[in-house]
């Protein structure tokens, strides 16, 4: 009996021992359960699913920062804001995002980091490798065969809205500037980009007129600094940038690249860019 009695109480501390430690073992620190992914631009709504140590006695609040090279409203929508809340009772939430299926022309992959900056209810593990989840997005736009493609995308800093700015892009011709300012030019009303959301980008066929043009980036709307670039790809010659900038009192103004001399499928100065800005009188910016 003496001997069982020590038996049974060591079984019962080595299983107490057992449980308690279950009980403390968290196994893995809050945070993404991978630590990236890829997909192409034409993949959707994507999910970065964030899982807790353990689940929540009561609401957890996470929230999360934006990094990387996508540019929020460019490359992706965020369908999931910051903070977002792990229920009661659950251990498993997801960041939703929607991946832009643009038609711009990407020198690079781009890619978006989210990064877990604070947990309200449990406490965090600041040095966990669990504290990021990086999605690559990788283009799957083609320089046309027929013509040049000019891209307009520009950057307002990690996870900004680029909506914060509104550029637009235009194809013109018989540009006349008085003191230093644009009093009249003629719009290729075939050739042009005005989106509401998003980059700007268009085509310039073989089939448009045959003249000497300028490549137009307008800033209508907005109050913050835009550093922008312009891409120019034709079969023949890849694709080639320029770059640029607004400052915050330069809306209403516009950058001029060119002149560009297009001979059919042929564009001339392609490799040698220029930009020059000018303010646009109310005439011509209230026409485009």
């Amino acid at each position: 009996m003496k001997i069982g009695s020590v038996t049974g109480w060591a079984g019962l501390f080595i299983t107490v021992l057992f449980i308690s430690c279950q009980d403390n073992d968290n196994s893995q620190p809050t945070g993404f359960d991978v630590a990236a992914s890829t997909g192409a631009e034409d993949a959707g709504t994507q999910s970065a699913t964030l899982k807790l140590n353990k689940a929540a006695s009561s609401d957890v609040t996470v929230a999360f920062a934006l990094k990387g090279t996508a540019a929020l409203n460019g490359d992706y929508t965020l369908l999931t804001p910051s903070p977002l809340t792990v229920k009661a009772g659950s251990s498993v939430a997801q960041i939703d995002f929607k991946i832009i299926d643009d038609s711009v022309i990407e020198a690079t992959d781009k890619k978006l980091t989210f990064e877990i900056t604070s947990v309200t209810g449990q406490t965090l593990d600041t040095n966990s490798d669990r504290l990021s989840y990086t999605y690559t997005i990788t283009d799957n736009d083609k320089i046309p065969t027929d013509g040049m493609q000019v891209d307009l995308t520009w950057d307002l800093g990690e996870g900004v809205d680029i909506d914060a700015a509104n550029l637009d892009l235009y194809l013109v011709y018989n540009v006349v500037v008085e003191n230093n300012q644009v009093t009249s030019l003629d719009v290729n009303q075939d050739v042009y980009s005005e989106k509401t959301s998003g980059f700007e980008s268009y085509v310039i066929g073989s089939a448009v007129k045959d003249t000497e043009y300028y490549v137009a980036a307008v800033y209508h709307e907005g109050n913050v600094a835009v550093p922008f670039t312009l891409g120019f790809s034709t079969t023949a010659n890849g694709t080639k940038q320029s770059t640029g900038s607004f400052t915050t009192s330069d809306v209403g103004s516009a950058l001029f690249y060119g002149p560009i001399q297009k001979s059919g499928n042929t564009f001339s100065r392609l490799a040698a860019p220029q930009l020059v800005k000018y303010k646009l009188n109310a005439k011509v910016l209230n026409g485009l």
